[in-house]
């Protein structure tokens, strides 16, 4: 397993009636050199601080990011106490030297105020409406488009919906998109995953 370069965490915040929230991005730099996703939209999140890759793979580290992170960009605070699962997405890019990995950490309702004004433009999907929200025009979509890695893990957050309907359908796109996400990218339990990580790569 290739040790990652940049680590980013991203909050997936499901609302009462089981849909995803994002935000629209207002950045125009991205790890991709040259290139711009501003107006896409997007899970609240991006790089860990914390360089020292032991470090920065640690729970409190990564939940401490994702606080901060979501009331940087939405003004809305997290309770982040209880963590049912986790998504994990990794984009490797060698001619770029990129090897980022991207942590989903779904937030359910009554961890977060879902009626607090958000600071960045919002909206809520389902998973059809993110399909439909992929498809929208470059600079007003969904970040990088359909099937790629903000779609992965926005489906790992649905999974995780209060509405049974949007967790099959959730489930049913990410089977489309890549067969094997259940062994290559969604691990579950938070702890077991750090701990995984840490074997692989040689902490332990």
């Amino acid at each position: 397993m290739a040790r990652p370069k940049t680590i980013g965490i991203f909050a997936g915040l499901l609302t009462s009636s089981g849909k995803l929230r994002l935000q629209r991005r207002i950045e125009k730099g991205s790890i991709i050199p040259g290139k711009s996703y501003e107006g896409d939209y997007e899970l609240p999140g991006g790089r860990v601080g914390e360089n020292d890759l032991k470090k920065a793979l640690s729970l409190e580290v990564l939940k401490n990011e994702l606080t901060l992170r979501v009331e940087k960009d939405l003004g809305i605070n997290v309770k982040t106490h209880i963590l049912p699962s986790v998504y994990l997405a990794i984009f490797e890019d060698p001619a770029k030297d990129i090897c980022d990995w991207a942590f989903m950490m779904p937030i359910m309702p009554f961890y977060w105020d879902e009626r607090a004004s958000a600071e960045r433009t919002t909206i809520d999907v389902s998973p059809q409406e993110l399909y439909q929200l992929a498809q929208r025009p470059k600079g007003e979509q969904l970040l990088s488009g359909w099937g790629k890695r903000m779609c992965r893990l926005s489906l790992g957050a649905l999974l995780n919906s209060s509405n049974p309907d949007y967790q099959f359908e959730a489930r049913k796109y990410l089977d489309e998109i890549r067969p094997d996400w259940q062994t290559v990218e969604y691990f579950g339990a938070f702890d077991w995953v750090l701990a995984h990580f840490e074997k692989e790569l040689g902490f332990r």
